[in-house]
């Protein structure tokens, strides 16, 4: 796709009911998004099944409450510093992080490599979250109606319904999380005083607070769940730009995003730990213990229409940057087909039990493409470049960001050396973060010996 094919599309974006706008800017008369959207758009995406399960989880495996709280909330506020960092290529440039990504592994390299892996991201998420949402629908169903219903026919039915806002675009997403934002805090808040007014003692505050759990500090633990936070929104660094492209104040982006990461990411994880750690780690399912200690109509309602909103937040918003993702791989597809696309194969995944069982597994593999990916970008762009970016250039193949065959030679190699890093280094030296920092040196070392331009030389700053 070349500069005049960039000229182009970027004149047919604007649309009243589905959003055109794929991997081309957004026109600066677009970018209108204020605090309020992105502060709600990023909260409900960190309230999510997920982020609950992974409190739960660790509760489950052993931890102590506060050991869950802290090891889970520190890994995923860990990798949201640097996504937060991200942000600024979507507010001063309007472009997707896949697209940006092209400057750091070349056209053809941004392709094959972060985009390719965001996607396959994109369904397995999408996969995990509708099979947490679908296990306790399913035992909703069970406890109201006496059906076993079958898990796939939940999940690809409950699937359905996520995917229509992703279609429909950006726009939508935005509309939504002002809707259902206070929905789900309301709900949240009145589990939480069904938990802390619970009779059995086991639940109440200062029980669950005080709850050691069979491992209580366990530093292995606390790391594999670390690691497991961390990955997980590490995976999601080039979907910081798409969130933001329609923001036009990178201090307001920062602010949203900061606090929003800072309230969704305890809210979501104290809510997970609190439920596992009052049934004594016997259950990480915040949902399923929900269901079970209170089987009223009004509470398993509220359960399904919190595990809706939980679902349709976090899976409509995955499903758009994977969408997005694809398109950057196969420009000539358009940003609905290729979101359909996606959603096509997360569905199809969602009828695996194993996207959960082995959730550590995925997750691990999914942190050992994405601590040098994150690395490489942040060095290069925003040490090496400043934030400075030509984006005609990123659509020229006679370009500066077409490097060799289409391919950085040095972000390879730095990925290369940073996988191989990863499982070489135990468990316990958070090796996410470590294969961060090590992968984003070695880039910036390459770059020195190499003797190589990192970019074009006279390129476009923000105003």
């Amino acid at each position: 796709m070349g500069s005049d094919a960039l000229s182009e599309n970027t004149h047919h974006l604007p649309s009243v009911h589905i959003e055109q706008a794929g991997i081309e800017p957004v026109p600066v008369d677009l970018k209108t998004v204020g605090f309020l959207d992105q502060f709600s758009i990023f909260v409900n995406f960190l309230i999510n099944p997920s982020v609950m399960l992974h409190g739960g989880a660790a509760v489950a495996m052993g931890l102590s409450f506060k050991a869950a709280c802290i090891a889970v909330g520190l890994g995923t506020l860990s990798a949201l510093i640097p996504y937060t960092m991200i942000t600024r290529i979507g507010v001063d440039y309007g472009i997707p992080g896949q697209v940006a990504a092209r400057m750091s592994f070349g056209i053809r390299g941004a392709q094959l490599i972060p985009s390719a892996a965001r996607a396959i991201c994109s369904v397995y998420f999408f996969a995990l979250n509708t099979i947490i949402g679908t296990i306790a629908v399913h035992a909703l169903i069970l406890q109201v109606t006496g059906l076993a219903l079958s898990l796939p026919v939940i999940g690809i039915l409950f699937g359905l319904l996520q995917i229509v806002f992703a279609v429909l675009g950006y726009d939508w997403l935005k509309k939504m999380s002002r809707f259902v934002l206070p929905m789900k805090i309301a709900i949240i808040s009145y589990f939480v005083f069904l938990l802390t007014h619970q009779s059995d003692p086991a639940f109440h505050p200062l029980a669950v607070w005080n709850y050691e759990g069979k491992h209580a500090w366990s530093w292995v633990i606390i790391a594999i769940w670390f690691n497991t936070g961390c990955s997980s929104w590490l995976s999601m660094i080039t979907d910081a730009a798409d969130f933001c492209r329609y923001s036009s104040d990178r201090r307001v982006t920062y602010r949203a995003v900061g606090l929003a990461s800072l309230c969704g990411t305890m809210i979501a994880t104290i809510f997970g730990a609190y439920a596992a750690s009052a049934v004594k780690g016997a259950d990480g399912n915040v949902f399923t213990i929900l269901s079970a200690h209170y089987p009223d109509h009004l509470s398993l309602l509220l359960i399904f229409v919190l595990l809706l909103f939980d679902n349709i937040s976090i899976n409509s918003l995955n499903i758009y940057t994977g969408g997005l993702s694809l398109e950057n791989i196969f420009p000539s597809l358009k940003r609905t087909t290729a979101t359909a696309i996606v959603s096509a194969f997360g569905i199809a995944l969602s009828a695996s039990q194993d996207v959960v069982h082995n959730l550590i597994g995925y997750v691990d593999a999914i942190g050992s493409m994405f601590a040098p990916i994150t690395g490489i970008i942040i060095a290069d762009v925003l040490i090496l470049r400043k934030g400075r970016i030509d984006v005609r250039e990123l659509f020229d193949r006679n370009g500066p960001y077409w490097f060799w065959h289409g391919f950085n030679i040095r972000a390879l190699s730095s990925t290369v050396a940073g996988v191989a890093l990863y499982y070489s280094i135990p468990v316990e030296f958070l090796r996410p973060l470590l294969v961060f920092f090590v992968s984003g040196l070695f880039y910036l070392l390459l770059s020195v010996f190499m003797r190589q331009s990192s970019g074009p030389r006279h390129v476009s700053s923000p105003d």
